[in-house]
């Protein structure tokens, strides 16, 4: 087994070691060393990067046999039998606070709300831990930001040691692990105890800021996503300027934009209401001019009418006013992006199932649809072919009231 000297010692950023094995793995090519103070993936945490005597190391996996596998972008020269190796200390330190963090973090939700923590991930950008218990509450969220960032105020010494299995029974870990034999164990100090392989900092302080970015429900839990350290500082750093931008836009303060945010709001359901009284107003006044011109068939007055101008809900809208007056039978359309939609409808006093209608005259032109006998909408013809649609089933409605 190579040596893991992350174990010992995470803020070891250069190394010597021995090339024991050259090989290929998920087609590049990788090796294996003696020892390596890159940290592989494993435990929820990402891999280091880094390089071999120049040569970039792009991923560090866990192989079959538990070793170490360095992924290269190309091969080492031929005949290397050492390396020096140099860790991206950039993201390993990044890596570090997160992890530390995410242990403080489950800690303080099992202590102050009797929640724990059933999974976690480290993303690029955010992170989170799911707990076994419903969404939590703004107010519940505020109270647990509060008592971690206070524990990282206190700077309690965090450290890992390995312990055998009499010696882990005595330990309050705060999830049992489900290996047998040596146990790491990553301690803050009287805090929390868990089971760990990771890299992690040397004190809470070093974790830096914790911030909560949001809760939500997944598979039945509660979801939290949070971010530590520079992470945090960068994330409150956008969020100010994303919070001042906004101002801008509003020509007010910081402090002013929960209120205009709220004058805002009323405008816009005020403007709203107006633009919904004036379309039913349009769409009043478009039934009034169709149906004046309408073709009277039998007792029916037919309107067959491409809107190719209107949006399928307007053509809605518009429909549903036609057919409000008795005797009415509405075959509107209105094309977008190249298709057709129509709308086919029929005043309550009239006999025309225009579901039916609707199905067996789009069939006729590749396309689909239905609805009940006073109302149906369909699709899936050319634009171009609107018109076509229309007129054929204007002439099955002639047909029907002549018969």
């Amino acid at each position: 087994m190579d040596e893991r000297l992350y174990y010992e010692d995470a803020y070891l950023t250069r190394f010597s070691a021995q090339v024991m094995e050259r090989l290929t793995h998920e087609e590049q090519p990788a090796v294996r060393l003696s020892r390596s103070a890159f940290y592989p993936t494993s435990g929820g945490q990402p891999h280091d990067t880094g390089g071999l005597d120049g040569t970039a190391v792009v991923d560090v996996q866990v192989g079959a046999d538990g070793a170490v596998l360095h992924l290269l972008t190309e091969p080492l020269p031929d005949g290397t039998e050492s390396v020096r190796g140099e860790i991206d200390w950039t993201r390993r330190y990044d890596h570090m606070q997160q992890h530390s963090g995410q242990h403080l973090l489950s800690q303080v939700f099992y202590r102050r709300l009797g929640l724990e923590t059933v999974s976690v991930h480290f993303g690029d950008a955010l992170n989170t831990v799911d707990l076994n218990g419903p969404p939590l509450s703004a107010a519940q969220l505020a109270d647990v930001e509060t008592a971690a960032n206070g524990m990282v105020w206190k700077n309690r010494p965090i450290r890992a040691y390995w312990v055998d299995e009499e010696e882990r029974a005595k330990v309050p870990l705060r999830r049992a692990p489900a290996v047998a034999g040596a146990t790491r164990i990553v301690e803050i100090d009287k805090f929390d105890w868990s089971a760990c392989g990771g890299t992690h900092v040397r004190r809470t302080g070093e974790i830096g800021l914790i911030s909560l970015v949001r809760v939500e429900k997944h598979r039945g839990r509660s979801r939290v996503h949070f971010v530590c350290g520079g992470r945090a500082l960068a994330d409150a750093a956008r969020r100010r300027g994303l919070l001042a931008e906004t101002a801008g836009l509003l020509d007010g303060g910081v402090d002013d934009v929960p209120e205009l945010v709220s004058k805002q709001q009323k405008a816009l359901k005020g403007a709203e209401r107006e633009l919904k009284a004036l379309r039913e107003e349009l769409v009043g006044y478009q039934a009034r001019e169709l149906l004046a011109a309408a073709e009277i068939v039998g007792n029916l007055r037919l309107v067959a009418e491409a809107l190719n101008d209107s949006e399928p809900a307007a053509v809605q809208r518009l429909a549903r006013a036609l057919i409000a007056e008795p005797g009415v039978v509405a075959l509107l359309g209105c094309a977008q992006r190249g298709k057709g939609t129509v709308v086919f409808a029929r005043s309550e006093d009239c006999s025309t199932h225009v579901g039916s209608l609707l199905r067996d005259t789009l069939k006729q032109f590749g396309g689909g649809g239905g609805g009940r006998p006073d109302f149906a909408q369909g699709g899936g013809v050319a634009a171009e072919r609107l018109e076509a649609v229309l007129d054929t089933a204007a002439e099955a409605v002639r047909r029907e009231v002549s018969s």
